[in-house]
């Protein structure tokens, strides 16, 4: 019979990576700027230029049964909101570092796909209709103006509200189910204003589940003086042992 060697997990998850604390007090508004300019240049570039053509998805049966429902992409653009107000009301740095990479992590490797299996939606099947609110039209033709049917799997809309709320489980649990809910309405204003695919929706929520479990979970966050001093003790360690 073949034997096993013994898996210690406590000391797996013991065994933590070492990150620089990159955001602080004194620079939290300048990273958050940071982060929106980043997630701002890399998703436009990738939503208007293409090295190969977007491709269609086929239609699940949610998505053909979903109907287009103009006013909820008042819904859909609250996520700007929910974003500020989130990194806002978050005091905690060590919470903030962990959604700084999270949410970096995600449109990084979010932007990756998009260059390589670029997808789009099928736009053209659900026209606005002309009778609704003026405002609501003029809101939802400039949105689709702005944002192309392209860089649709996975959906960033949804990756990036459910990163946010989950900033809550750590922060303050009491206010975690406002926030998650107020994610996934945004989640399912993404089908009613035919922007993603539900598989985008279930990806997109994968990624950002598994992302922020990574950066909370299996991290730790020092000061980058910590970090450069725990470098140069180890260079001075390798040295005398080659000595």
């Amino acid at each position: 019979m073949r034997t096993y060697p013994n898996i210690d997990i406590v000391k797996l998850a013991r065994n933590k990576i070492e990150l620089p604390s990159i955001v602080t007090d004194a620079n939290k508004y300048a990273m958050g700027m940071f982060l929106f300019l980043f997630a701002f240049f890399t998703y436009i570039s990738t939503n208007h230029f293409h090295l190969f053509t977007p491709r269609t998805l086929p239609l699940s049966w949610v998505d053909e049964l979903v109907p287009l429902v103009p006013n909820t992409v008042w819904l859909y653009i609250s996520e700007y909101f929910l974003f500020i107000v989130v990194y806002i009301f978050c005091r905690s740095p060590l919470n903030l570092n962990r959604y700084f990479y999270s949410f970096f992590v995600v449109y990084f490797l979010s932007t990756i796909i998009f260059i390589v299996w670029p997808t789009t939606y099928p736009r053209h099947l659900f026209p606005l209709p002309t009778n609704i609110n003026e405002i609501t039209y003029y809101v939802f033709n400039m949105l689709r103006n702005a944002d192309t049917p392209a860089n649709c799997c996975p959906s960033l809309h949804v990756s990036s509200v459910y990163l946010a709320s989950f900033v809550y489980l750590d922060e303050d649990k009491r206010k975690f189910p406002f926030f998650f809910t107020w994610a996934t309405v945004v989640a399912v204003s993404t089908l009613t204003t035919k922007q993603h695919y539900l598989f985008d929706i279930i990806l997109g929520f994968l990624m950002a589940a598994v992302t922020y479990w990574f950066f909370s979970r299996c991290a730790n966050y020092t000061s980058p003086a910590a970090v450069a001093a725990k470098v140069r003790a180890r260079t001075r360690t390798r040295a005398r042992t080659a000595d």
